[in-house]
């Protein structure tokens, strides 16, 4: 349903459905400011994943692992205000990501891959 993607890409609401679970996971924050950005990224340490703050199926996410890199895609492919911000999160060297993708119908599950 909408409300279930909302859900799942909205970092805010992802984010307290994970602490509800108790999931661990990076430290995270949405800016409005390529300054905000440089200040959080210098506090949590690089790499840090920069990303548009609602994003499907992960289009225009980059790592950074400088400030260089940082302001050099904040600058050149992103727009950054208050409309537009980014959420960047501690890129966690040598973690494993799954990627589940399911199907289902009435809410039973027809298929899935991960």
């Amino acid at each position: 349903t909408p409300d279930m993607i909302d859900g799942a890409e909205n970092r805010y609401k992802f984010s307290r459905m994970l602490d509800r679970m108790n999931v661990d996971q990076p430290k995270w924050k949405e800016l409005a400011s390529i300054e905000d950005a440089k200040a959080f990224c210098s506090l949590v340490g690089y790499p840090c994943l920069v990303r548009p703050s609602y994003v499907l199926s992960g289009a225009a996410m980059n790592v950074a692992h400088k400030s260089e890199d940082l302001e050099a895609y904040l600058t050149e492919a992103a727009e950054v205000s208050m409309d537009c911000p980014v959420v960047i999160s501690k890129f966690i060297l040598e973690a494993k990501e799954i990627e589940v993708d399911a199907v289902a119908l009435r809410g039973e599950l027809v298929m899935h891959v991960v």
